[in-house]
């Protein structure tokens, strides 16, 4: 039979198979590779100073706006969310870091570690974050106390470790900025007081009416009235377990 006879008769029959075949072999396809995903790292170990320096091509800032961006969105992948507990937090110390060399004034970076990064489901790995904010706001305390706060709130609310909690509610209680409120002296007085130290609590807010009233220090009327309730209140607790405040 002619070829082109042939294929004139049977043509619709030749695109059905054809076509049943490929849809089959896609099926195939698809059924042998439903379980591979591809491989990626949501925080990559973070290069060194001078990879940094040659990536930056003499412009930081705009190098930090391109990192901190993708350290923002790093688990933003493939249209889902990645858990925070999925992350290596050391990686991501070590990127938040090199952020900082290159924009030391930026809030950005402290900004993500204390709201978001913070929120981690591996309680443990906190420890990176509160290092990460001691260390960046230890550089200069009075314009970066904020930041120390949130180290001692992260301390003692999520990893519930009083101890390391007083240590830097203590470095921040040294602060002298206009802006921080009295209650960031206040603070080693509050954590000692869960630490069933009620004394050392007691004299801690003793010694800070005692500044103000010498002049020291200055204190708005309701922080006054706050701290005078705080040691009326502790003094009763004292007497009841018969203990002299004297002594404290």
């Amino acid at each position: 039979m002619n070829p082109k006879i042939f294929y004139y008769l049977n043509s619709h029959r030749i695109y059905f198979w054809l076509f049943l075949s490929f849809f089959l072999m896609q099926i195939f396809l698809w059924k042998i590779t439903e379980n591979i995903h591809p491989k990626f790292d949501l925080i990559p170990p973070a290069p060194n100073k001078y990879m940094v320096s040659a990536l930056s091509f003499g412009d930081n800032e705009f190098l930090f706006r391109i990192l901190s961006a993708r350290l923002q969105n790093s688990g933003d992948v493939f249209a889902g969310f990645v858990a925070l507990k999925n992350y290596n937090y050391s990686y991501l110390y070590d990127w938040m870091k090199i952020l900082d060399n290159l924009n030391s004034q930026s809030r950005l970076i402290p900004s993500l570690a204390s709201y978001y990064y913070s929120q981690t489901q591996n309680i443990s790995d906190n420890k990176y974050i509160i290092k990460y904010l001691d260390e960046y706001a230890s550089k200069d305390i009075d314009k970066h106390w904020w930041w120390l706060f949130q180290a001692t709130y992260i301390a003692k609310i999520n990893l519930k470790d009083l101890k390391l909690a007083l240590q830097l509610a203590e470095k921040l209680a040294i602060n002298e900025a206009k802006d921080a409120p009295l209650w960031t002296k206040q603070l080693p007085a509050f954590i000692r007081e869960d630490m069933g130290e009620g004394c050392v609590a007691f004299k801690i807010i003793k010694n800070l009416i005692d500044e103000i009233e010498s002049g020291k220090r200055i204190a708005k009327p309701e922080e006054m009235n706050f701290m005078r309730y705080f040691i009326n209140s502790r003094l009763t607790n004292l007497k009841n377990q018969k203990f002299n405040p004297k002594e404290c």
